[in-house]
């Protein structure tokens, strides 16, 4: 039986001291069927570059 795959949905706003350890944290669960979409939502910070390192 194959496992359900969720998906995990983070929307972002100038937030880019946060969303490495958002990200490390999801990504670290131990179940690991998933996928992660991140929406910016126009941010003025350098969230597209954090998303880049990931």
């Amino acid at each position: 039986m194959a496992k359900t795959t969720f998906s995990i949905v983070i929307p972002v706003w100038n937030c880019a001291s946060y969303i490495c350890n958002c990200l490390d944290s999801v990504l670290n669960q131990s179940y690991q069927n998933i996928e992660v979409i991140v929406i910016d939502d126009a941010s003025t910070d350098e969230i597209e570059g954090c998303l880049h390192i990931i």
